[in-house]
């Protein structure tokens, strides 16, 4: 067979194989499924409601010259010490989170009220960082630790 004759037909086949197998390597890297980005935009919701409450219970707290912690969410919304003080905007979801009590009967934290094993894993940022490796969002607990008092 002369040179004019043959064709180059295989290795162009073998070529776009390649290209094709390429891009779905490609495409299965980059996709995200749907279930996966409503998980994470759930789990930055719970961080920014567990932050404002967290955030609100230190509000709380510090308002008053004899520091205390509220009895029930419902103190950050309307403080019985003065009930014209919000320390929190609204109160979130109020059946998906639970209060964390002190032996004393006031709130210091709160926490998910959800079983399921979070996404996230590692990477929190620093006022988050022992949600690293929880295995349930209820150990994701929002908790306010006073600084302790300066001995003198």
């Amino acid at each position: 067979m002369s040179k004019a004759g043959r064709t180059d037909g295989g290795y162009t086949y073998v070529a776009l194989l390649v290209v094709l197998v390429g891009i779905t390597l490609a495409a299965q890297t980059t996709f995200v499924p749907t279930a996966t980005k409503a998980k994470r935009a759930t789990e930055a919701e719970i961080i920014f409601q567990g932050r404002a409450y967290r955030d609100a219970i230190a509000r709380y707290w510090a308002f008053d010259e004899e520091p205390a912690f509220p009895s029930t969410l419902d103190d950050l919304l309307r403080d019985p010490r003065d009930p014209g003080v919000k320390h929190i905007r609204r109160l979130y979801d109020v059946d998906n989170w639970t209060a964390e009590f002190r032996a004393d009967g006031g709130i210091q934290g709160v926490f998910p009220d959800r079983r399921d094993m979070p996404l996230k894993q590692a990477g929190f940022p620093p006022d988050l960082a022992d949600f690293e490796g929880k295995k349930s969002y209820k150990d994701w607990v929002f908790r306010f630790v006073p600084d302790p008092a300066p001995s003198e």
